[in-house]
């Protein structure tokens, strides 16, 4: 989200009280070094939230950040959010300083809904920051006896995360190619697999480089576009995508 200035930050939230809600964190806990999932808790009990939808905080004056949330139950009042901390910005710095007890402002989810309920095979292929999406679509495919698979890139130190979140998924270590590992991964499955697994939804998210990159080889496997659905959360470079 780009930057604002700070008098219209102040006019927004004013004129859309109704569209946040005051939480506090209750519990934090580091995945890794690079990882923090932290809980808030507050009054949502008239909010309603679909898989791949993000919350929004301001994290200074002039900045606001959207996030998207691993878990949530409305009636229990109790969102989980799994933030990534990477480079210097402004994003880094104001989860890098939460604690239990702080609280928050926290604009409601928006967005579009990307669970693809038609679909018996879901694929997922992502990095760090889209480790809260998947643990949200794998605890609706579960639900829905449902099957999925996939592939993250990820940096050294995060390559447990997924285990920890309970996602079944194989991991890759980044490499200077995009998805160039992932891209290998597509060409070590079973031809019997790959023949029921082409026929499902893929979702690629995460970075906007990796994911042109393993979009174009889906499309060379011949996967058609209507089964793959895209959601960038980042590119190097540009700040709050």
């Amino acid at each position: 989200m780009p930057t604002i200035p700070k008098w219209m930050g102040d006019i927004m939230e004013s004129t859309f009280s109704n569209k946040f809600r005051s939480v506090t964190i209750t519990h934090i806990e580091c995945l890794s070094t690079e990882l923090k999932k932290i809980r808030f808790k507050g009054d949502l009990s008239s909010v309603k939230f679909q898989a791949g939808q993000a919350v929004v905080f301001r994290i200074d004056g002039r900045n606001y950040r959207h996030y998207t949330p691993s878990f949530w139950d409305s009636e229990a009042g109790i969102c989980d959010i799994v933030f990534h901390l990477h480079g210097n910005g402004p994003g880094q710095l104001f989860i890098s300083k939460l604690k239990e007890g702080d609280h928050l402002r926290m604009g409601l989810p928006s967005g579009y809904n990307l669970y693809k309920r038609d679909s018996k095979y879901h694929f997922f292929f992502g990095d760090e920051t889209t480790l809260g999406l998947f643990q949200s679509l794998k605890n609706l495919i579960n639900t829905e006896d449902k099957h999925y698979i996939g592939v993250l890139e990820l940096d050294a130190g995060s390559l447990h995360a997924p285990g920890q979140l309970g996602l079944m998924l194989d991991v890759v270590p980044k490499a200077e190619t995009k998805a160039l590992h992932a891209i290998r991964f597509l060409d070590e499955l079973e031809e019997e697999l790959w023949e029921l697994w082409k026929t499902g939804v893929f979702y690629l998210m995460g970075n906007a480089r990796s994911i042109q990159v393993f979009r174009n080889a889906l499309k060379q496997r011949g996967i058609s576009s209507k089964n793959i659905v895209t959601q960038p959360y980042w590119v190097e470079g540009k700040a709050g995508l």
